[in-house]
Order: C-alpha cells, then sequence, then structure tokens
C-alpha cells in the first residue's frame, strides 16, 4: 500500500512539472533568458549568481558565455556582454547584461564565502 502511494505521489510530481525542474521564472531580463541562466564562464573563469543588488558597471570588457545546462549539452542560452564592475578587478565579478544600464553581477568564486571586495558592494547597496 505504501509503495504504490510513493509511485503514485512520483508519477504525479513528474506530470505536474512536465519532467523539468519546477520553479518560477520571474527573474530579470538576463535570468528570464533561460530557465538555467545562473552562471557564466568568462576568460576561462565562472561566475556565479550571486543575487540581486545594484552595481556599477565600468567598460566592456568582452562577452560573458553561457554553457549548455541539460544533460545533453544542448540548451545554451544567449551570450552577453560583460562589463567591469566599478570598485572590482574583473577576474573577481563581472556584470552582465544587454547593456551597461541593465546589468546584473555575477562572482567568479566557490559558493561558499564571497569575495570581500563584493562583500563591501553588496553591504553598500542595502
Amino acid at each position: 500500500m505504501f509503495a504504490k502511494h510513493c509511485v503514485r505521489t512520483l508519477m504525479v510530481a513528474l506530470l505536474v512539472c512536465g519532467g523539468t525542474a519546477c520553479g518560477s521564472d520571474s527573474g530579470t531580463s538576463t535570468q528570464k533568458s533561460s530557465s538555467c541562466a545562473r552562471f557564466f564562464t568568462f576568460e576561462g573563469r565562472e561566475y556565479r549568481d550571486v543575487g540581486d543588488f545594484p552595481v556599477e558597471a565600468g567598460r566592456r570588457v568582452g562577452t560573458a558565455v553561457q554553457p549548455a545546462c541539460d544533460q545533453h549539452g544542448e540548451k545554451r542560452g544567449p551570450d552577453k556582454a560583460a562589463y567591469e564592475v566599478k570598485g572590482v578587478t574583473s577576474d573577481v565579478a563581472i556584470a552582465v547584461g544587454d547593456d551597461p544600464d541593465d546589468v546584473e553581477v555575477f562572482v567568479s568564486y566557490d559558493g561558499t564565502e564571497l569575495p570581500p571586495e563584493v562583500q563591501r558592494l553588496e553591504e553598500t547597496s542595502r
């Protein structure tokens, strides 16, 4: 009886989610371009999304590449312009977006603790 209930619950969950990750897609313009667009690569480094806080974008430094995010390597979001983040070197953080007035900050770090210069930017934006 318990096993039937578990199988039925799993089947309903798969039907509701359509076999993909469940969740809303109500992010910024960069986020909306793809449901898995939460990291980019730039100059050989991976940059992760660190949340939504305003940064001042500087000059354009190149193109941030959005790697494939499905298991087949086929679904890939659009590449975006990469800009300097004022007060931070581009090997630590980049501003990513279609133009410097509409960017999100992405940081090259291991996901445990933000670099101090990015922490300062986040704190001053509050």
